[in-house]
């Protein structure tokens, strides 16, 4: 999602008090023992990655760009040379935010692309996209459009994931403080009438991407300020140590299921690679202890709302909060008088 660098920065502070001290720690930014730089995007087209894909064929990946480019999607190398481009003619890009992988009710190889952003929250709709995975030259792909209502209004949202195991969609909002909601699809999609989306769990706040593992047992969710995995819909969002590219906005697990790539928007953009969690190189950080020993107090949730940590006067906390939320509602002004 394009913001201004002010707006951003005053949402990523906002966003590090949303979350327990210590929480907002686990991804620093920089790669840890198990990541590594994979590749950067050589395209000058590919300006705002804003999901990415593992292709199911071969060592390529796919991406797109975020709102203000057509309805088209690249395919690039394992050294982030663009391959193909592919094109859905008819189709539009309001606001394309995420992309996911999964296979059809035959169970042929298809990509979703989530057309769910929504900056004003104004839109009455939303859809998401499915075409067949290519995998030859760039060319025109045949498509089917799902277009999706929330049950409470609109909301911005940049995280699109399919459950491989029975095709169901989720759609995950995005907020500034606080959780936000994760909302699952209906089963079985209409393809002529909107389909009603139903709340059924939280997300941590500023969630830009989220993918299922490749065996459907675990979710992998990324923030502007860190990582997380749940090993349900619904469950409980453990910290995970991530590399944090300048606005990070994709996350996906690579082909297999041992790694997860994590991108971020810029031209030439890097995506990087790391252990998936749970796996024991990954050094899962559980913001939740299951049942701490007696010793041992219990780690807040990454979900709670943000708690002053010892030493720092609830006065200060407050004053800091309200600066902050002035900050931010001068930028966003002045953002959408220039826009």
């Amino acid at each position: 999602m394009r913001v201004a660098a002010g707006l951003m920065g005053a949402a990523l502070a906002v966003g590090a008090l949303t979350f327990p001290a210590g929480a907002a720690r686990a991804g620093s930014g920089a790669p840890g023992p198990s990541a590594s730089a994979l590749f950067s995007y050589t395209d000058p087209q590919i300006t705002e990655s804003s999901g990415i894909a593992a292709s199911s064929f071969d060592d390529s990946f796919y991406t797109h760009n975020d709102s203000g480019d057509s309805a088209r999607f690249f395919r690039v190398d394992a050294h982030g040379n663009t391959v193909a481009v592919y094109t859905l003619r008819g189709a539009t890009n309001v606001d394309w935010e995420d992309m996911a992988t999964g296979t059809d009710a035959a169970g042929h190889r298809v990509l979703y692309f989530g057309d769910i952003g929504d900056n004003d929250r104004k839109r009455n709709e939303i859809a998401v996209y499915r075409v067949p995975e290519p995998r030859g030259a760039s060319s025109n792909v045949a498509w089917v459009r799902y277009r999706f209502a929330y049950p409470d209004g609109a909301h911005d949202a940049e995280a699109l994931l399919v459950n491989p195991r029975d095709h169901r969609i989720y759609i995950a909002t995005k907020t500034l403080l606080g959780s936000g909601e994760l909302f699952e699809a209906p089963q079985s999609l209409s393809t002529t009438g909107v389909n009603l989306l139903v709340a059924v769990g939280t997300v941590p706040a500023l969630t830009t991407s989220a993918d299922f593992s490749p065996d459907g047992t675990r979710i992998v969710l990324l923030t502007y300020v860190g990582a997380f995995w749940s090993d349900a819909v619904g469950g409980t969002w453990k910290r995970f140590d991530v590399p944090l590219p300048h606005q990070a906005e994709a996350i996906a697990y690579a082909r297999g299921g041992s790694s997860v790539l994590v991108g971020g928007e810029g031209t030439h953009s890097v995506v990087y690679e790391t252990a998936a969690p749970s796996t024991p190189s990954a050094s899962p950080r559980s913001t939740i202890s299951p049942r701490p020993p007696p010793s041992q107090p219990p780690s807040p949730s990454p979900l709670a709302a943000a708690r002053p940590s010892p030493g720092v006067p609830i006065g200060v906390v407050i004053l800091l909060v309200v600066a902050l939320l002035a900050v931010i509602g001068i930028l966003a002004l002045r953002w959408r008088r220039n826009r």
